[in-house]
């Protein structure tokens, strides 16, 4: 009987995690054609550390080279991370930032999220959220290594040992297609919801069986009043965005009352400069609030 019942709570509480109903890593991003302050989008980010409390960072490009703050340790407690809700350097075109809830490696630095690899002259950002298994047999690193023991890591130097393998140098519709399709054979192993970027295009994949959750909004002025929830408040963002600045912001779940639209399962979308370029059909744009 206690045998037939931990596997009956094993597996609700497997059925709970493929709903997005427990607590996992979260993922936020944005793409912007010009700097833009990320402290209020980090500052409401940074409270879901408390689900979340094995591991925070935050990468941005201050020109051709990634800036990369992380520790592993839970944001709403750590310095640094109050530092940097403040931090005039937070502003920025294109940002990456996650908080960990351990699947695979332990809790420390080496296995804390974002990582940075460079490739051809490039540094690539990765942030992923869920968990792949039994994939080193069948997904073979090349060149490009990782220094910790996750699949995290593992999954940014397969996929840069992958762009070197197809000698991808320029990105286009093409190079995109076949990005999509090596996406969709990892997801194969496991639960994949990952970001991306090499400091021009910022690549976003949602998990195919819809693990978790991947919502973008579309900003552009007029900006006005906006609520956000994990900070209980509502602030203007016609003081924080210049009028001229366009762009995407990327989570797990919403951060704002404002109108976000969900990703489609098995679907990777492109932005450079906070335009959609893959794949081709216009984004919808922010909204009124639900």
């Amino acid at each position: 009987m206690k045998n037939k019942a931990l596997l009956t709570i094993t597996a609700i509480c497997a059925i709970f995690m493929l709903c997005g109903n427990v607590p996992a890593c979260e993922l936020m991003a944005y793409s912007f054609n010009q700097d833009i302050p990320a402290n209020n989008l980090f500052s409401a980010f940074r409270c879901r550390g408390k689900n979340n409390p094995d591991g925070w960072g935050i990468a941005f490009y201050a020109d051709k080279a990634a800036v990369l703050f992380k520790e592993p340790c839970s944001a709403p407690e750590s310095v640094l991370a109050e530092f940097l809700t403040t931090y005039p350097g937070l502003q920025r075109k294109l940002v990456i930032a996650h908080v960990r809830k351990a699947s695979v490696g332990g809790k420390a630095y080496q296995n804390t999220h974002p990582f940075v690899r460079e490739l051809n002259g490039r540094e690539y950002v990765l942030a992923h959220n869920g968990t792949l298994r039994n994939y080193q047999s069948v997904l073979k690193l090349d060149r490009v290594m990782p220094l910790g023991i996750n699949d995290t890591e593992f999954l940014l130097c397969y996929l840069l040992g992958r762009i070197e393998k197809k000698n991808i140098s320029d990105w286009d519709t093409q190079a995109f297609e076949w990005m999509q399709r090596e996406l969709r054979v990892i997801n194969d192993y496991g639960a994949l919801n990952c970001i991306f970027s090499d400091g021009t295009y910022l690549f976003a994949y949602y998990d195919k069986k819809g693990y978790n959750g991947l919502y973008y909004l579309m900003h552009k002025a007029p900006y006005g009043q906006t609520y956000f929830k994990d900070l209980s408040q509502s602030i203007d963002l016609s003081k924080v965005y210049p009028e001229t600045a366009t762009g995407v912001v990327i989570v797990t779940r919403p951060l704002t009352d404002e109108r976000w639209e969900r990703f489609t399962p098995g679907q990777l979308m492109v932005f450079k400069s906070g335009v959609q370029i893959f794949p081709a059909t216009p984004p919808i744009c922010a909204g009124s609030p639900r």
